[in-house]
């Protein structure tokens, strides 16, 4: 099938009413100019799924799902976009006119056709393939105990030894030289292109919709590497990909959490024996991309762990994925997460086997919390019966909270290190105060399940492991990444834009001065700078056709109809404390200089320093007494 042209869809959803496709499987009830009913996406008993007439937009605040018409459908109909649209033209009685017929046009259209073609073609090999590699191939996946069954429900394939089979498949198909190096399913060789993979066993990796986006494969016998991921490409980033999450999802919104794995036969296995809510990493270790990701889906995410040595290490060095998102102040965005670490050394796949779904469920539930987890491990391999081993282990104990300062959850954690330690709640304070938060370290590190028995690794693509921060050591690195009161602030603004289009000139100005710092939030606030003066179902449309999941992500707020008033004083208080955290920043960042100086060998630079922060400082208090009244010099970024 083709493209579908802007003209057909545009008519489409012009001749599509929200409200009666919602009430079709949804009972809608008025409750003033919104309609509110029982979302069909995970179960609930007191209704939190709303639907605007006016916007013709759709939001569940239970589930954090949102949309339009075409969302909608995409989610309960379990459909791909094209098809959603096919869907409900057929419904209103119009006929579309697909653009080329055959392969999609556009790049990355183009891309993902080819590794479905290369999915499909995999997977008739393994299924229906004669040759002594196909057989071995079936023979490895019984032995784990997939059968042929399992292998059709997971798109499971076989890449056979000749170097360039799946190459002349997809060249007679259509596909070009260009198309299959891009997509990193050929290799150049010289003047020819030889497969990237061969005589492995296939694991397709798919987006949220469906789509395959790239593979990885075991290789069948002996031989290195043994696992096999493909390259990052256009269409496919490790740090941002989870295994199964496409299948995973609606189980992950049915039940609130998500189980995080290292390995594709772990997911497999615990999806066979009715787990259906569990993902895996592919070559790295869980990043916070990933969580934030989840946490589109899971209020939480447990990190299951091999038992094993490798297991262990991975699950010692998961505090550095622990940010703001873990506190309650961060809200509606808080994800809890926990660690649970499999007995005897066992993966998830060979324990489920052996002790039966229950026993994971078991584990699951009683997860511990990942600050505790990560603080007893700390706490574990020191003295605490002498004082240099307290004082090392308080050292410990406290980097693992930098991260969430300044919270509730922090405050709770420093009271358990002070009754573990056995020593006063202030001291543990004063520690906390000075430690910086650890991140940076992990993105390095190769993951420890890399070449694991168990498919996620990264091969020889030279992927590296670890976890992948957003944040640094200097000391205004925390303010930009970690703070929730930055992060609070620019979500304020990237709202009050998204809904008023009165908001934008002033959320243009902000963001030209370099005062919103996160890279999602400038990216968000862009597409809907770039929508000139179009607010609600009229913004949606803009920005879906740029980025449908960033337009579902603001459709909570394209339904309110605030008061210009109100969002003009609101703008005028969110650029007050923007330029209130810039200025802070900029004086940490000066602090840290001076503490870097001899004041007798550089008393010049010393009391330079000295007169720029107490100028800085002043404008900080001015900028406090009069926060209204806030123009450009208030603040500035700093590089």
């Amino acid at each position: 099938m083709g493209r579908i042209p802007d003209e057909d869809i545009q008519r489409v959803r012009d001749a599509t009413d929200l409200v009666s496709v919602v009430s079709e499987t949804v009972v809608l009830n008025n409750k003033g100019r919104l309609l509110w009913g029982l979302c069909p996406l995970h179960g609930e008993k007191t209704p939190s799924f709303k639907v605007d007439p006016a916007t013709q937009l759709w939001h569940c605040f239970g589930c954090s799902e949102g949309g339009d018409v075409f969302g909608f459908v995409m989610r309960t109909q379990n459909l791909e976009f094209p098809d959603a649209v096919r869907m409900l033209a057929e419904r209103a009685g119009i006929e579309i006119h697909e653009e080329g017929g055959g392969l999609p046009p556009g790049r990355k259209e183009r891309l993902i056709a080819a590794c479905e073609a290369a999915a499909d073609h995999y997977h008739t090999r393994l299924t229906t393939g004669r040759d002594a590699g196909a057989a071995e191939a079936r023979a490895y996946l019984k032995g784990r105990g997939f059968g042929i069954e399992t292998a059709k429900r997971f798109r499971l394939g076989y890449a056979p030894t000749t170097r360039d089979e799946l190459t002349r498949a997809l060249t007679r198909a259509g596909f070009t030289r260009d198309e299959l190096v891009e997509a990193n399913l050929s290799l150049p060789d010289g003047p020819r292109l030889k497969d990237r993979f061969f005589g492995r066993i296939m694991f397709p990796i798919s987006d949220l919709n469906g789509r395959v986006i790239a593979f990885g494969g075991r290789v069948i016998g002996s031989g290195e590497p043994k696992y096999l991921n493909s390259q990052e490409t256009p269409i496919f980033h490790k740090s941002s990909a989870l295994y199964g999450l496409d299948r995973a999802r609606n189980e992950i919104v049915v039940s609130g959490s998500a189980v995080v794995v290292e390995g594709y036969t772990d997911v497999i296995a615990l999806a066979e024996a009715g787990i259906g809510f569990a993902v895996a990493t592919l070559g790295t270790a869980l990043t916070e991309r990933h969580v934030r990701l989840l946490g589109r889906f899971a209020s939480r995410v447990v990190y299951l762990f091999d038992g094993d040595a490798a297991g262990i290490r991975a699950a010692k060095r998961a505090a550095e994925f622990i940010d703001w998102h873990v506190t309650p102040e961060a809200g509606s965005a808080r994800v809890e997460l926990a660690v649970a670490v499999i007995p005897e050394g066992k993966d998830p796949a060979d324990y489920v086997a052996e002790k039966g779904p229950e026993a994971v469920r078991a584990l699951v539930k009683e997860a511990q919390p990942l600050l505790r987890f990560v603080i007893d491990q700390r706490l574990a391999e020191h003295d605490l019966s002498t004082p240099e081993g307290k004082a090392r282990a308080l050292d410990a104990a406290v980097s693992a909270l930098a991260s969430v300062k300044g919270s509730i959850l922090a405050q709770e954690y420093a009271n358990y290190v002070a009754d573990r330690l056995l020593t006063d709640f202030a001291v543990v304070q004063r520690a906390l105060a000075g430690v910086r938060p650890e991140r940076g370290r992990g993105g390095a590190e190769t993951a420890d399940k890399g070449s694991s028995a168990r498919g996620a690794g990264s091969g020889a693509d030279g992927a590296k492991g670890g976890v992948t921060p957003a944040g640094g050591t200097d000391p205004a690195a925390f303010a930009v990444t970690g703070d929730p009161r930055q992060h609070a602030a620019e979500r304020e603004l990237l709202r009050l834009a998204a809904v008023s289009a009165h908001a934008r000139g002033k959320a243009r100005d902000l963001l030209e001065e370099g005062l919103v710092l996160g890279e999602e939030n400038i990216r968000l606030l862009r597409m809907v700078l770039d929508a000139g003066a179009a607010t609600g179902g009229a913004l949606f449309e803009a920005v879906a056709r740029t980025d449908r999941e960033a337009a579902e992500m603001l459709s909570a707020w394209l339904m309110d109809t605030p008061n210009v008033e109100e969002v003009e004083y609101a703008v005028r208080e969110i650029a007050g404390r923007l330029k209130d955290f810039a200025l802070a920043r900029e004086i940490l960042a000066k602090k840290a200089q001076m503490r870097g100086l001899d004041p007798a060998k550089d008393e010049a630079a010393f009391d330079d320093l000295f007169k720029e922060i107490a100028e800085l400082q002043r404008k900080q208090q001015e900028l406090r007494r009069h926060p209204h009244e806030a123009d450009g010099s208030g603040g500035g970024h700093t590089a």
